[in-house]
């Protein structure tokens, strides 16, 4: 097959050299599928051959573009449009190969504007097989309508106070669509969540999942969590471990009364200074989570939800009673029942606890310390039934690529998280406590079947 045969472009003004005198690099990181090449040559037939491939002048060695050349062998192109460049270094050609590839992964999308453009080019009658997502992602995009912009702030926030509700299923994914609107309609009321951490503000850009960055609460698991488990507006919620704003603003949003003990100062003044800010019922209070007890009365509270710190896998700060900060792993779990032993006492009777955790590996050993496990017993010990198990499942991001270099060890990417509910008192009172209409059918039968 030749060029002209198959109709693909070139762009113009580029040199073009012949195939078999490309040398792909031996020791080339990048992978590609077979399911990648067709992606390619699919996108060549459609768009033409866009991207020239970079190669070393002088040894004709490929630096980005192995998978385009593979692409082109398929279409049975006999040139390819080529960039020969003179001025790196050996070190700085092998450095260029793995960040050619990199930096592109390290972009993010902003969904409600790819959901847009993607809606529109379906209308067109556009293939959209060839933009390189998977069938079910564009499923998710194309079934949810996505919300006109309201006119004006105080309609945006009356739409958030209304009762949101999905499934009440055992597994709630982050990366589904209606998910991914709710999330961007609270970031726009919420704004910056204002993480702190050793006195350096961190916007909202990594959530909870994102394990080994910094760590923010999803707002949609926040309000999730209230609506399923808490009694409503004027529901008493209660936070050992505060860390960021989202639950504290989630939960003021939807009518609550929320109590967060934070370690951090700045971490807690910050937050306090944004609920107050926005007339939300929030208090931040500066203090050691063990402490909690002479914060908030015993058998005061509707609904403790919390998400501890991971032992030492992330570290808040440097002060002593800081749980992330401890020697052991035994020490930081006293820490953590000293927290919650409190917290439990703060709570009514016939009340839930959600709790979110995830087993964390031993940095030495690469085992899991079961901490999942660890919390369970921690919270049977201290009188709380074990009721509900949820799996949150996180946006994989670049689990792929850590995936291929986790399985020289032979280790998992983990891409969920546990979503640990307790209860506090007689199971069988439950329906008496709680109301039966707190979940809203507001799926289409279609979405429904896909979940």
């Amino acid at each position: 097959m030749s060029n002209v045969q198959l109709n693909i472009t070139l762009p113009e003004n580029i040199p073009t050299w012949k195939i078999e005198s490309l040398i792909p690099y031996d020791n080339n990181p990048r992978t590609h599928s077979e399911e990648q090449i067709n992606q390619l040559v699919a996108s060549m037939v459609e768009f033409g051959f866009t991207n020239p491939i970079l190669v070393d002048r002088d040894t004709r060695e490929i630096i980005a573009g192995h998978g385009r050349l593979m692409a082109a062998r398929k279409l049975g192109l006999r040139e390819v449009p080529v960039i020969a460049l003179s001025h790196l270094n050996e070190a700085k050609r092998r450095k260029l190969i793995i960040a050619d590839n990199q930096l592109a992964l390290n972009a993010g999308w902003d969904m409600e504007l790819l959901a847009t453009e993607i809606s529109a080019l379906n209308e067109m009658g556009e293939d959209l097989d060839v933009l390189g997502f998977d069938s079910d992602f564009l499923d998710d995009i194309l079934k949810t309508d996505l919300e006109e912009t309201p006119q004006n702030h105080d309609q945006e926030i009356s739409s958030l106070v209304e009762r949101f509700g999905v499934p009440p299923f055992s597994i709630l994914e982050v990366r589904k669509g209606y998910w991914q609107k709710r999330k961007k309609l609270w970031k726009k009321v919420i704004g910056e969540n204002g993480e702190s951490r050793t006195g350096t503000l961190f916007s909202d850009k990594t959530f909870i999942g994102d394990i080994g960055t910094v760590s923010i609460l999803d707002p949609v698991l926040c309000e999730i969590i209230i609506s399923w488990f808490g009694l409503g507006v004027g529901t008493k919620c209660v936070d050992p471990f505060a860390g960021d704003t989202s639950f504290g603003f989630v939960s003021g949003m939807k009518g609550c009364e929320f109590t967060g003990i934070e370690l951090r100062s700045e971490q807690a003044k910050l937050n306090q200074e944004r609920c107050e800010k926005a007339n939300l019922k929030s208090k931040y209070i500066n203090d050691d989570g063990q402490n909690i007890l002479k914060h908030i009365k015993p058998n005061t509270q509707d609904l403790l939800f919390s998400c501890p710190p991971y032992f030492d896998l992330e570290v808040y700060s440097d002060l002593p009673n800081d749980a992330s900060n401890q020697g052991s792993y035994e020490e930081f779990l006293k820490i953590l029942e000293n927290a919650f032993s409190g917290a439990i006492k703060t709570l009514k009777e016939n009340r839930f606890a959600a709790i979110v955790v995830s087993n964390i590996r031993n940095t030495k050993t690469g085992c899991y310390r079961n901490f999942v496990d660890d919390v369970i017993r921690l919270f049977q010990r201290n009188g709380m039934e074990f009721y509900n198990d949820i799996i949150l499942v996180d946006v994989v991001g670049s689990a792929s690529q850590r995936a291929a270099h986790n399985m020289k060890n032979r280790k998992v990417v983990k891409v969920h998280q546990n979503v640990l509910i307790f209860y506090k008192g007689d199971p069988k009172k439950i329906k008496e406590v709680f109301s039966n209409d707190v979940f809203v059918d507001n799926f289409t039968d279609k979405e429904e079947s896909d979940e």
